[in-house]
């Protein structure tokens, strides 16, 4: 059966090549939209790794000398750090607030790779060749504020684990450093002349935004010793002031919270500003990306129809066009289910030669990374998954550009059928 199905696909080789070469190169096209999509679709349903709802972040500025109620700071009997504390302070007494964290580089949407906001370092453990991850450096109240986990195990909460001596790892940057290892308990060294710190815990693997991969990331701690020595003029907009409310408080927050605290939170130069829910800080982020990836979807949806519509259109052209061939199949014995096969399965076998080196030019494809690589790693997986896919849709393409005509031809009779011939 497919010895005879190569001799007529070979016989008819003028007419095929033109089909093969198409079925070759809409196959590279449906891979591209199969892996967009597919890829697209794994990425948005990946856990964050955080929880920003009911959650907001507050800003404070500092007078500048030409305001009012400036004060020198010469006269100022405390630092800026130890102002930003004690208002973080007053925000924890305020009723609808559960809980207050200070970060730098930290907070989600705030420190991704749209803005100026990401802080890198690179980890090593014993004589490897390290691993260059972000740094979150944040007070531990953020993985309450933000509801960060630890990976599954048991242990103490992230918020009792992190001190001056330790780090929190995230789960797939203790995977990159230390394969097949236990990262908990190990010492690891911050910078290659830097100083060393012992992982506490693993915590569950952070993304950027919905449409970026984990990267590897650890956490280091953000003292308040730090924050009242280091912190001032120079690096006030650095630091991340973040709240998260009870839900039942959320309606009218930001209204009720300026109004208020405004006076409260006004601490030597220090000032309330403004107090944003990260949700807004989400959007931001986000839209302009969201805005291009309908724009992308769009136009392959538009090319995946019109890839359907040329390959029916092409099978269902050739199928009728053969009906001679076919009722003189029919008038010397064939039957119809022997018919149908025979056109389904030349169909088939003709995909199958044109997948060949589709396969080799999407391979490459990939490896020269223009498929999109922010959402996940172009692997092995990933690529026989978009393969696997193609070939099952270009099949169902072509085999309902033919099963119609086909089905008509059989029922021709015999004695139309020596007629066309």
């Amino acid at each position: 059966m497919i010895k005879h199905l190569f001799t007529i696909i070979w016989n008819q080789r003028k007419r095929n090549i033109w089909i093969l070469t198409e079925l070759m190169l809409i196959s590279v096209c449906l891979w591209y939209v199969i892996d967009y999509m597919s890829v697209l679709s794994t990425i948005v349903r990946t856990p964050l790794g955080f929880d920003i709802a009911d959650t907001y972040r507050v800003d404070i500025k500092e007078r500048t000398p030409e305001s009012d109620g400036y004060i020198d700071p010469e006269t100022k009997e405390t630092t800026t750090g130890a102002d930003l504390l004690t208002i973080m302070e007053r925000i924890r007494q305020y009723p609808s607030v559960e809980e207050v964290s200070m970060s730098i580089g930290s907070q989600p949407y705030a420190s991704t790779g749209y803005t100026s906001q990401v802080y890198y370092s690179r980890l090593f453990y014993k004589d490897t060749v390290g691993v260059t991850m972000q740094r979150y450096k944040v007070t531990p109240s953020f993985f309450r504020v933000f509801r960060i986990e630890r990976e599954s195990g048991n242990g103490p909460a992230l918020a009792d684990a992190l001190d001056v001596h330790s780090i929190i790892l995230s789960a797939n940057g203790a995977e990159e450093l230390l394969p097949g290892e236990s990262a908990t308990g190990k010492s690891l060294q911050i910078g290659k002349d830097g100083y060393f710190k012992e992982v506490k815990a693993l915590c569950i693997p952070i993304r950027w935004t919905e449409y970026e991969k984990s990267r590897p990331c650890y956490y280091s701690l953000l003292s308040e010793d730090e924050i009242a020595g280091e912190l001032g003029s120079g690096n006030l907009e650095n630091m991340e002031l973040c709240i998260r409310i009870r839900p039942d408080a959320a309606a009218r927050f930001s209204e009720d919270f300026r109004r208020d605290m405004g006076a409260q939170l006004s601490v030597g130069n220090l000032y309330l500003m403004d107090v944003r829910s990260s949700s807004l800080i989400r959007e931001a982020i986000v839209s302009p990306v969201g805005s291009d990836i309908r724009m992308r979807l769009n136009l392959l949806i538009f090319l995946s129809i019109n890839i359907f519509l040329g390959i029916s259109g092409t099978f269902w052209f050739r199928t009728q066009h053969r009906w001679g061939e076919m009722g003189l199949r029919v008038a010397l014995g064939s039957t119809r289910h022997g018919l149908r096969a025979l056109l389904i399965g030349e169909g088939l076998v003709m995909l199958a030669l044109a997948m060949l080196p589709a396969v080799v030019i999407s391979f490459n494809l990939g490896i020269a990374e223009l498929v999109n690589l922010n959402w996940a790693d172009f692997t092995a997986v990933r690529f026989l998954t978009g393969i696997a896919l193609t070939g099952l849709l270009m099949a169902l393409m072509i085999i309902s550009g033919i099963l119609y005509p086909a089905w008509r031809a059989v029922r021709m009779k015999p004695a139309e059928a020596l007629r066309y011939e």
